[in-house]
């Protein structure tokens, strides 16, 4: 199979490697580390490309709140089967297009359900596609979601926002649109 990319899909040849840090959340699953996002630009590209599994560095397993344990790893791999969440607290500055592949896009607001999780946040489809069509497709596999909140079903007093999520379509449950 030959894949062909756009033009600012990729980073620019020879640039140095981006690694970004990232939240990984499955049921029983709960992590953070960087990953190497090996010439893509940005992360929903990267996790978006890939299969089977993908490679954390500098790991750190967390706690059921989110706090840091002392259980460290210098590097994991993880199956992307098992994962529902990739989420990033703080979303890294967008990497600006040029003006050629610039798409106009309109937020919506979502209410997704996982087995584990209720996933509230805002998806980016094109003006008059149909926001349901979009939710039930399977492709990406990743929904690129902003401003997400999260919260967990086996304990709804645990909840987190973050600012950019990948939720894996394939861990989800049911789906709606809130607006």
């Amino acid at each position: 199979m030959i894949t062909e990319f756009r033009p600012g899909f990729l980073a620019e040849p020879g640039a140095t490697p981006s690694v970004q840090r990232v939240e990984i959340i499955g049921t029983h699953l709960r992590i953070s580390g960087g990953v190497q996002l090996q010439g893509f630009r940005r992360i929903s590209d990267f996790f978006s490309l890939q299969t089977g599994s993908v490679t954390l560095h500098d790991v750190t397993l967390l706690n059921r709140r989110g706090m840091p344990t002392a259980d460290e790893l210098g590097e994991l791999s993880i199956r992307l089967a098992d994962v529902t969440l990739i989420t990033q607290r703080v979303a890294p500055a967008s990497v600006p297009a040029s003006e050629d592949v610039q798409i106009e896009k309109e937020p919506h607001r979502i209410l997704a359900v996982t087995i584990g999780h209720l996933v509230e946040g805002t998806v980016s489809i094109y003006p008059g596609a149909s926001l349901m069509g979009y939710l039930q497709a399977s492709d990406p596999p990743f929904l690129p979601l902003l401003d997400a909140r999260v919260r967990w079903l086996a304990d709804r007093r645990l909840h987190t926002k973050y600012e950019f999520v990948l939720l894996n379509r394939s861990q989800v449950v049911a789906v709606t649109g809130l607006d």
